[in-house]
């Protein structure tokens, strides 16, 4: 629970005896009781803290306790965390200069999918996203007009009783310093309404899956006048039924039959900005690797390009006919053994062992 002002949940001053506590303990959780609000995720959350403070408060040691420690203390017994001890600080800090932290919007997160041809070029794309705004007729207050009366418990000021360093907005009106008595009829008591907006996102050279674009101010605005939340742009790069990624390199496999490389020919390749064309010469091995030079990807926020490198794969015929099979044969009948010198090696090591 944030912060366990117990005090602040039930709504009781520090020196409250045992029958107010008791008293407000009972008048909260009938409130906030699940049989009373099925459904309500709001409502479930609160009767947990109520109970949790209650059962805190209503144990003279257990109350000592939380009494010496305040917002460090934690009901396992354990020590608070680095976060928690920084949290503390942090409000302690903004309340004796008189800062109260706003609330944000949320970040909100989309995923764009992009090709590799749009990687090289970069690309602008129009995207659609969901998002909260702030409800025009209240204000973002998520009450009517005339549907609001002071808060009871902090009397209007929003904050907290207690030490001055220690305080917190108030539990029962979220810090608003009023109660809704009629929600707005627009927001139906939100304070913020759903909306699709339609955005223009540049996305640069040389992004890679799992890179951010953060567009400021366009998450979910906040019902308070806290900053918007930002959206982050999550980009994902497609697969490609061609080309292979290696950071800024490309990688291409080019199938090549027999003849090709056995005589050498010239060979239309693919790029990522259309097609060239490159020589195989004769006597090239499968599995060579050709290297054109700055025909990869673009790298990201930095000058320079990869490589485009196309690795040659000897593409050998699935089935051949009875009348294909006998000139083959015939064929290599034909070659003396010096023609292929790495296989008469490797007989030769046979041999000698």
């Amino acid at each position: 629970m944030p912060d366990r002002d117990y005090y602040n949940v039930l709504g009781v001053p520090r020196d409250a005896g045992g029958d107010e506590i008791k008293k407000a303990y009972r008048r909260l959780a009938m409130r906030w009781h699940p049989d009373k609000n099925a459904g309500d995720v709001t409502a479930e959350i609160r009767f947990k803290h109520v109970n949790e403070a209650y059962r805190v408060l209503s144990d003279l040691d257990e109350r000592a306790r939380y009494d010496r420690l305040g917002p460090l203390y934690q009901p396992d017994g354990q020590p608070p965390s680095p976060d928690d001890v920084t949290a503390v600080v942090q409000r302690m800090w903004g309340n004796l200069f008189g800062r109260r932290k706003t609330q944000p919007g949320e970040d909100l997160r989309y995923t764009l999918s992009v090709t590799l041809e749009e990687v090289a070029s970069g690309v602008t794309r129009e995207i659609v996203v969901p998002r909260q705004v702030r409800c025009g007729d209240c204000k973002g207050l998520g009450a009517r007009r005339d549907g609001r009366e002071t808060c009871p418990i902090c009397h209007g000021s929003g904050r907290s009783t207690g030490a001055r360093l220690f305080r917190t907005d108030c539990y029962h009106c979220r810090g608003q310093g009023f109660v809704v008595l009629a929600a707005c009829p627009t927001c139906h008591g939100d304070g913020r309404l759903g909306r699709e907006d339609t955005l223009m996102v540049k996305v640069p050279p040389g992004v890679a899956t799992g890179n951010k674009l953060r567009l400021a101010d366009k998450g979910n605005e906040p019902a308070g006048d806290g900053p918007n939340g930002e959206l982050l742009v999550v980009i994902d790069v497609a697969e490609h039924p061609l080309f292979r990624r290696r950071g800024d390199d490309v990688l291409v496999d080019l199938p090549v039959s027999y003849r090709q490389v056995v005589l050498g020919a010239d060979v239309t390749v693919p790029t990522l900005d259309g097609s060239t064309v490159i020589r195989i010469p004769a006597g090239t091995p499968s599995g060579r690797v050709f290297r054109l030079p700055g025909r990869g990807l673009p790298r990201f926020h930095k000058p320079g390009a990869g490589d485009l490198h196309l690795e040659t794969v000897v593409e050998i015929p699935d089935t051949l006919t009875d009348a294909e099979r006998a000139r083959l044969l015939a064929w290599d009948d034909t070659l003396p053994p010096d023609r292929h010198p790495r296989k008469a090696a490797f007989v030769r090591g046979l041999e000698e062992r």
